[in-house]
């Protein structure tokens, strides 16, 4: 995405869109779920794609994210941002190294939206833990889990997604 004498959208700004996006589709809109996005930054010029994946499983998900990688180098992308729902696990600083079951497994996770913005340079993300009025029943809020900012972030959904 950009704007006339203006650079390509910033990791920042992916950032701020893909939370828009996440309070539109689970506070606002109010539906049950989110369908991951994904906001591919094309070089100046070339329109941003926007592409929804769908998928139900680990073997779906690797599917979905081979093809936006290919996507990706298709189109010579130069960044990438991405949000989805996700379940994540609270781990403190001194046990990080330890082995933790899928945060899904667990009894202790925690419902959020996570969101990541990528380019070659670094990555920066955003968790905002989801708040339900009762177990299983609406959602009412997003709030802030993890503050944006550089991550260390790592994932094979994002290794070799840049050209």
């Amino acid at each position: 995405m950009t704007t006339e004498g203006k650079g390509p959208i910033t990791l920042e700004e992916l950032i701020k869109l893909s939370e828009g996006h996440a309070h539109r589709i689970l506070l606002e809109d109010r539906e049950k779920d989110m369908v991951p996005l994904w906001h591919i930054v094309t070089p100046d010029g070339k329109p941003d794609l926007i592409i929804m994946t769908p998928w139900d499983g680990d073997f779906a998900k690797k599917l979905a994210v081979a093809k936006i990688k290919e996507i990706a180098h298709e189109h010579k992308a130069i960044a990438v941002g991405f949000v989805t729902e996700c379940w994540m696990l609270d781990i403190p600083a001194k046990d990080a190294h330890k082995p933790y079951e899928r945060p899904s497994q667990s009894p202790n996770r925690i419902e959020a939206v996570m969101i990541l913005a990528y380019d070659k340079k670094r990555t920066i993300g955003k968790g905002l833990q989801t708040i339900r009025d009762k177990p299983g029943g609406r959602i009412i809020s997003l709030i802030e889990h993890l503050p944006i900012g550089e991550s260390k972030f790592e994932s094979w959904m994002l290794e070799g997604m840049l050209p």
